[in-house]
């Protein structure tokens, strides 16, 4: 660009001399006043006008990468810019500013600015499915697609100051090619046979709600519509009680609560006049005619993911009629922080006292009493480039000291905070005092178990820990203390857990898990694995 015009006024002086007596003559006086005058046209050179620099400062002039001690008898730091022909950019800066007043010893520095855009093209990891097909022998399988990855296209605006990278701006982002599912024909299972278990064992498969009881030849459907959305499957603890939702057609709600009893011959489920529920769970000490159930909710949107978590909490009794009363507002809806649309996941202490909430960015405490929060883990959230977000799963030790979770954890290799894939197995005393990571790289659907006597852990690791959303799972026990770690089962080729379902038996001795879309039981005690289903469409498995 060109110079920007500089007008300088020169500064005009008048002399101005007293007035003498009566004027001399002679050559004498001429010879005294020619001396005189003569004087004083030096002496007024010499002089310089108050507030004006003097000439020949000597300046530490720094441009365009020289560094260098100038002499200069500008009176502004533009007009020394412009002797030494020093152009400025739009977004060049300078220091001090061009209108300061050039001083000695002063240290004039010039900053070139340029802003630069770029795009890169990052892979959306592609999803694998299965086809069960009862054509096809047990044990074959065929691909019927392969996998593609989908590209994402991310826009960057960068600051450069002196050619050095000063900002990065992320501008927009845009997917170019979406990703096409890996899909695999695999051969159904024939019947299993029949798997003594302990307890009571339900289950969600094909949008219905199952029960079994003593074994898997003796179960019963709890419902028959095939509406079950999934969002909330508990077992009450003493298994009497199944509480769960349905999704909503026709409506401008998300779904509805329900209640169905285990135990009926004929079950019928019955309504609880509660809709548009994301989290929903009995309290831990309830008892018959006296069920505490706590439960929050969102707002239907016609923007994806199609909901707007209100990251609420509610309390309620429901009685031996299959109403609730006594309906208490503990968390009044906010926020929830930068991924508050997503919703916020909680889970009861094994005493009721309070519950662990868990965040896309956060794991902390609710005391349902004081209505108070208390934070216990702050880390960055996951970017999925989505619409969808990852949110950790909580788990309680049975005596209520420690919480153990997946916390999304740093990568130096990644881009940025919020594209690490890196997640780690962390526990943390319900005091807030940080116990420790258990495992590293465990994956983002690691999902932790206590055993029932809190002296182990079982959670899944991924076999392609940097890939985890779409990696298979291992199952692992690893004692309370990251101690004895061990892998008790490997799933077969192209199969993979359905996640993140495993849980224990209630005496420890067994882990039931969903592979394939059945559920298969395993005996710890002998290594031994058998199928409890083999119609497909497992989703969910609760065990009490």
């Amino acid at each position: 660009m060109g110079k920007t015009p500089v007008m300088h006024q020169a500064a005009s002086y008048r002399c101005v001399t007293a007035k003498h007596g009566p004027r001399r003559t002679g050559r004498r006086h001429q010879m005294i006043v020619v001396a005189a005058w003569a004087v004083g046209l030096a002496l007024c050179a010499c002089a310089t006008p108050p507030g004006l620099p003097s000439p020949q400062h000597r300046i530490s002039l720094t441009a365009d990468g020289q560094e260098r001690t100038v002499a200069s008898d500008a009176t502004t730091v533009r007009a020394l810019l412009e002797e030494y022909n020093i152009e400025l950019g739009d977004l060049d800066r300078v220091e001090p500013p061009e209108v300061t007043a050039l001083r000695d010893q002063m240290t004039v520095r010039v900053t070139r600015v340029e802003h630069q855009t770029y795009t890169i093209t990052q892979t959306v990891p592609f999803e694998r499915q299965t086809v069960r097909d009862i054509a096809v022998p047990t044990g074959e399988n065929r691909l019927l697609q392969a996998g593609q990855p989908g590209l994402i296209e991310r826009h960057y605006r960068i600051t450069y100051e002196d050619h050095v990278e000063s900002e990065r701006v992320l501008l927009n982002e845009m997917l170019v090619q979406s990703p096409q599912a890996e899909v695999r024909l695999i051969g159904a299972r024939p019947r299993p046979e029949n798997v003594t278990i302990t307890g009571t064992l339900a289950y969600l498969a094909n949008q219905d709600a199952w029960v079994v009881r003593e074994s898997s030849f003796q179960r019963r459907r709890l419902t028959s519509l095939g509406d079950l959305d999934g969002r909330v499957f508990s077992l009450s603890p003493d298994s009497q009680l199944l509480l769960f939702t349905r999704a909503v057609t026709e409506s401008e709600h998300l779904n509805e609560l329900w209640l169905v009893k285990t135990t009926e011959a004929t079950p019928n489920p019955v309504p609880l006049n509660v809709t548009d529920i994301l989290w929903a769970d009995w309290h831990p000490q309830g008892q018959q005619g006296r069920r505490p159930v706590a439960w929050s909710t969102a707002e239907v949107t016609e923007q994806a993911p199609g909901w707007r978590g209100s990251n609420d909490l509610w309390i309620a009794t429901i009685t031996d009629r299959n109403t609730l009363t006594a309906r208490q507002q503990v968390l009044e809806p906010e926020s929830g922080g930068g991924y508050g649309w997503w919703g916020t996941r909680y889970a009861w202490s094994p005493d009721g006292s309070a519950l662990a909430y868990s965040r896309p960015d956060s794991v902390g405490l609710v005391n349902p009493q004081s209505t108070t929060v208390v934070p216990l883990l702050a880390f960055v959230p996951l970017r999925t480039f989505s619409s969808w977000s990852w949110n950790p799963a909580v788990a309680w030790a049975p005596d209520g000291e420690l919480i153990c979770t997946v916390i999304h954890a740093d990568d130096s290799a990644a881009e940025t905070s919020e594209e690490s894939p890196v997640f780690n197995l962390t526990t943390v005393s319900s005091a807030g005092t940080v116990s420790g990571t258990l495992a590293t790289e465990a994956g983002m659907w690691a999902t932790p178990r206590f055993s029932p006597d809190g002296g182990r852990l079982l959670y899944g690791r991924a076999t392609i820990p940097y890939q985890s959303a779409t990696s298979t799972y291992e199952l692992v026990i690893i004692d309370r203390d990251g101690s004895n770690k061990a892998t008790v089962y490997v799933p077969q080729p192209y199969s993979g857990l359905d996640l993140p379902e495993w849980v224990w038996s209630p005496d420890g001795d067994q882990i039931g898990f969903i592979e394939l879309g059945d559920i298969s039981v395993l005996d710890l005690g002998s290594g031994v694995v058998r199928t409890l289903t083999n119609d497909g469409g497992a989703t969910a498995l609760r065990w009490q």
